[in-house]
């Protein structure tokens, strides 16, 4: 099990761009001088996140098994608990760009790391702070269960709620016919 726990890590977090340029210093940064302007945008977000962003530390905790279990539910885990770190950058306008890699407990009991970069914008704050979020998520994952801790990549939508320095945020995971029985709704505590 702890091999194979390092290895799942250690796969995942090799495969994410920013692991190796959050350390290099400023001349040694990647240009992000692509053809296409999006691409440019997207790589100069990333980079800004990496170096001049905050530090994050993450806890999970609870994992959601909507439906199509049909009496299995209570098989499975829905104690997500983990962890792991990331940096943010919050915009002028309050918007956050996000990079990170956590690992968790899953379904089926076994660890699941995942990391990547995820985009949200937020509500005005009301309530002395209180904001509501939404954007995507783009990044890696390996599972036990899937082809063995083969990297996964994703692409999901993600919800939060922030009170000032705190998030709750969310993902919905969808049904995959033929590699997954069910959704999941997951929760990030920040």
């Amino acid at each position: 099990m702890k091999k194979t726990l390092v290895k799942a890590i250690t796969v995942s977090l090799s495969s994410m761009p920013f692991a190796v340029s959050l350390a290099a210093p400023a001349s040694d940064r990647p240009q992000c001088d692509y053809q296409h302007e999006w691409l440019s945008s997207a790589c100069k977000r990333v980079m800004r996140v990496a170096h001049d962003g905050t530090w994050d530390l993450y806890v999970t905790g609870y994992g959601w098994h909507i439906d199509g279990f049909e009496g299995r539910r209570s098989e499975l885990n829905p104690w997500s608990y983990g962890g792991g770190a990331g940096k943010h950058w919050v915009g002028a306008n309050g918007n956050e760009d996000i990079l990170f890699a956590f690992a968790f407990s899953d379904s089926h009991h076994n660890v699941e790391p995942i990391g990547g970069y995820a985009r949200q914008w937020y509500t005005k704050p009301v309530l002395g702070g209180l904001q509501a979020g939404g954007g995507y998520f783009v990044g890696v994952t390996a599972r036990s269960d899937v082809v063995h801790y083969l990297p996964l990549p994703l692409a999901l939508p993600i919800g939060s709620i922030r009170y000032r320095r705190a998030s709750l945020m969310g993902i919905i995971i969808p049904r995959i016919p033929g590699l997954n029985d069910g959704d999941v709704a997951w929760r990030r505590y920040e």
